[in-house]
């Protein structure tokens, strides 16, 4: 009998562990996630220059992210909080194929900068809200790239070309562009500029002239993009989230915010990569010619 009274003493004290453990990784998990019992809305950041190889907004962290949030069946919408002041077409065009394609809502929020890029990843979702004060717009490209062709003939130094087509050299900055080599790039320029209406005008169901019109390469603030239709109203995460819970059909919901843990590397180089884009082409679009590798390159910036 006294054995029996002990293990059920014993019994009773394990029970008695196991649930103040339970009770209190719940607390842990509503103090972090707000309370389980409410559908969760994922807040996915896009911060920085727009590229491949971006620590920040590089279209496989923000794929990572939105398959992550798709995949949780506790995530029922998702907040894209942008601040960046654009970046490659490419890595644009993948990010707007990745909002675009998701299985959950999404409501994109732009903090203090969503230009070029930054605006064109934005399209696809259900509802943009930006701040009064949000730097958009920017749609258009520019094209730029220092030439010394005629520093070097100061100093007697020449440039010998010796290539096996016609347009291999064209942008070196060792010689000056020909006419038909400025039509060649402007031709690719507008195609860009092109694609980038296509996509806004699409995303947004604005006729394409309309869109067109406002392609100039004009920064906007949020209220003048909100009475030009690029956005569709004004605010910050609240405003955001009851966007979202507008969509879902819920009166209330709790905030998951993914991020990635930077490592000291990470800060330094994407403080770099920003400090960089910001002094050499600023806010605004640009296709931008590379020397690599003895390869001319052309990339397209936005």
């Amino acid at each position: 009998m006294v054995r029996k009274s002990q293990k059920s003493r014993e019994t009773f004290i394990i029970a008695l562990v196991l649930s103040v453990i339970i009770i209190g990784a719940l607390i842990l998990i509503v103090g972090e996630k707000g309370d389980i019992t409410k559908p969760g809305i994922a807040i996915i950041p896009v911060n920085g220059v727009i590229s491949s190889s971006s620590n920040g907004a590089s279209p496989k962290l923000i794929n990572d992210f939105f398959n992550q949030a798709n995949k949780d069946v506790t995530i029922k919408a998702i907040i894209l909080e942008i601040n960046s002041p654009g970046g490659t077409v490419v890595a644009s065009r993948e990010i707007e194929n990745i909002v675009k394609e998701s299985d959950k809502p999404v409501v994109v929020l732009m903090k203090e900068v969503a230009a070029s890029g930054g605006y064109w990843i934005a399209t696809p979702a259900e509802t943009i809200i930006a701040d009064p004060a949000t730097i958009t717009g920017s749609i258009g490209v520019t094209s730029s790239y220092l030439q010394f062709a005629e520093l070097m003939g100061k100093y007697g130094v020449t440039y010998e070309r010796l290539v096996s087509g016609e347009y291999k050299d064209v942008g070196s900055p060792y010689k000056e562009l020909t006419p038909k080599e400025r039509e060649l790039l402007q031709r690719k320029i507008d195609a860009i500029n092109e694609m980038f209406i296509d996509a806004i005008s699409a995303n947004r169901d604005i006729p394409r002239e309309q869109v067109r019109a406002l392609a100039t390469g004009e920064i906007l603030l949020g209220t003048e993009a909100l009475d030009y239709g690029l956005v569709d109203s004004l605010g910050g995460l609240n405003e955001a989230q009851n966007a979202a819970e507008a969509l879902l059909g819920v009166e209330s919901s709790r905030l998951v915010r993914y991020e990635k843990e930077p490592s000291l590397f990470d800060l330094f180089s994407q403080a770099s990569v920003t400090n960089s884009y910001a002094i050499g082409r600023g806010i605004g679009d640009s296709w931008n010619p590379m020397n690599e590798q003895e390869d001319f390159l052309l990339m397209a910036d936005l």
